[in-house]
């Protein structure tokens, strides 16, 4: 497992742009922590002349956009630590890089620099917040922490590093028969990175592919975050996303029937005042066929009108009373389509997790019958 922190690097008191990214990027590239450097890798930028990049892009934003400098941070950092023993530095470093390509979006020169000189293996990612064409700045963001986390953990299991901690032996065998059963199946899923650290050569690359590595890692942070760890548990929770999606939907397709209606109703008191003299012009003429022919569309609308006041259990209201009411449905229906799209993404989420659960235990359990079966019959 790897833990992440995002650190904004900022401008020293006294000192220079230059001379405020150079002693951060000493301290990264220290060859007594980096095996004389050979544990530090970049993009699209020098170590050797990282501080003096830098600071040029500062400057260049200022030329290119006119605009100042605004704040302090000049850099912006990301601490990566690993379990002792899980890792070699050359991993590290490797998985360091692509975490930051990830994170930056390959928009922001970087470099990685891997210490070795304690006990766990860790990672100084440095990247420059201005990007790469020097026309923008890196913007941080609420939560962004939670998302490097994520992003890490993600590149973790893809590589076979733990992530998950299984639930205790203990818990699972307090637990109902069937579901002792179903927690030894999840388990394996949520185990995946042992079988994935297990390959490193051809059989892994076939595992890999067929069972499509970043779809599972995305499965197995999903079940994770959401403290699921049985099959059991998992079809439950897709179920009561999928119902409260179903919910929403209705409540936002009855909201929208009633604007509708409303709006339809305040069309004809519209259409009803704006043609009632051509109306009253039509019956004075008694229902003349020629001023019909010259007045059709208004006196349609009239009727119209009128054969929706009918259908009215109330008194016509006014067009302020619905202008009002459709304020309010209006902001119901908002919080309403909010609430929508959150329970949609769960259910989205939480049934392709299923899904892809399925999937795996169907494979694996057909992986685990061919073993047996050869096993058995040398010859197969």
């Amino acid at each position: 497992m790897a833990a992440t922190k995002l650190i904004a690097m900022h401008k020293r008191q006294g000192k220079s742009t230059f001379q405020s990214i150079k002693d951060r990027l000493d301290y990264a590239k220290n060859p007594d922590k980096t095996d004389h450097g050979q544990l530090v890798s970049s993009y699209e930028c020098d170590p050797r002349l990282v501080e003096e990049q830098f600071a040029i892009s500062k400057r260049d934003y200022i030329q290119n956009t006119g605009r100042k400098y605004g704040g302090d941070v000049i850099a912006y950092q990301i601490r990566q630590s690993f379990v002792p023993g899980e890792i070699t530095p050359e991993e590290a470093n490797r998985i360091g890089y692509e975490t930051a390509m990830r994170w930056t979006k390959g928009n922001y020169a970087f470099i990685v620099a891997t210490h070795i000189d304690r006990a766990h293996i860790h990672n100084h990612i440095i990247y420059n917040a201005v990007n790469l064409n020097c026309t923008g700045k890196y913007r941080n963001f609420l939560r962004s922490g939670l998302a490097l986390q994520k992003v890490s953990d993600l590149v973790c299991i893809e590589n076979g590093l733990s992530v998950i901690t299984p639930k205790p032996r203990y818990q699972r065998n307090a637990q109902p028969e069937k579901n002792v059963v179903s927690d030894k199946k999840l388990d394996l899923l949520l185990n995946i990175q042992e079988i994935i650290s297990k390959g490193k050569g051809r059989g892994y690359e076939i595992w890999a592919k067929r069972h499509n590595i970043k779809q599972i890692a995305q499965t197995l942070l999903i079940l994770e975050e959401r403290g699921i760890r049985d099959m059991e548990t998992l079809e439950k929770k897709a179920s009561e996303a999928s119902d409260r999606f179903d919910e929403n939907a209705v409540k936002l397709k009855n909201l929208q029937a009633k604007l509708n209606d409303l709006k339809e109703l305040k069309m004809h008191i519209i259409n009803y005042s704006r043609t009632k003299e051509t109306y009253v012009q039509y019956r004075k003429k008694g229902y003349s066929k020629k001023f019909f022919e010259e007045h059709r569309e208004d006196i349609l609308l009239h009727k119209a009108a009128k054969e929706a006041f009918e259908k009215l259990s109330s008194p016509v209201p006014k067009i302020r009373e619905i202008n009002a009411q459709i304020k309010e449905i209006s902001a119901e229906k908002s919080n309403v389509y909010t609430e929508y799209r959150r329970t949609r993404d769960e259910m989205k989420e939480l049934q392709t997790a299923k899904y892809n659960v399925e999937q795996l235990l169907r494979e694996e359990d057909r992986g685990t019958d061919r073993r047996h079966r050869k096993d058995r019959n040398p010859i197969l």
